[in-house]
């Protein structure tokens, strides 16, 4: 079973409210049962920091179901290879998570034979390849698809800090 890498809440980051649950808020779509998705954010708004909840394994081990991360959504390009962002699956419109593996002008081998991205395209992968669905599946995915950059995982205590590439 392949896993999207996907998280339960993309909220405001207000200053002392970061709860240690997924929030309920209007508006916002609730967990899919296996699918692990993402809320949308909040009527488009792009100033941060936003908050997430990874609750699915698929970025492991950099990123563990259960971790609470801030992540930036004023980004507007695709950020450096390494880099883990929140997403527009493509097919779906759900959001998830994954790691920047090339960026716009790269070529990538697949088994296809090489791809190059346009100035527009990335190339996200999960962490845990055996389970990850990402770009090997749907491809590039395109910048007006970006959401967010995740820089900062907040909880669980004893896992808090910035993350790597970010």
């Amino acid at each position: 079973m392949s896993a999207v890498g996907r998280v339960a809440a993309l909220i405001p980051a207000v200053a002392g409210r970061m709860p240690g649950a997924v929030a309920r808020v209007p508006g916002l779509a609730s967990r899919v049962p296996g699918s692990g998705a993402l809320a949308d954010v909040v009527g488009g708004a792009r100033q941060g920091p936003w908050r997430v909840l990874v609750v699915e394994d698929s970025m492991r081990p950099a990123l563990e179901e259960g971790d609470w991360l801030l992540v930036d959504p004023t980004v507007r390009d695709w950020p450096r290879r390494g880099t883990i962002v929140v997403f527009r699956e493509p097919g779906t419109d759900l959001l998830a998570i994954k790691r920047v593996a090339a960026g716009p002008g790269d070529v990538v081998r697949t088994r296809d034979g090489p791809i190059r991205l346009d100035p527009t395209q990335a190339w996200l992968l999960g962490d845990d390849r055996a389970i990850s669905r990402d770009s090997r599946e749907y491809g590039p995915v395109r910048s007006d698809r970006l959401v967010a950059r995740a820089w900062f995982r907040y909880g669980p205590a004893g896992r808090t800090g910035r993350l790597s590439g970010s």
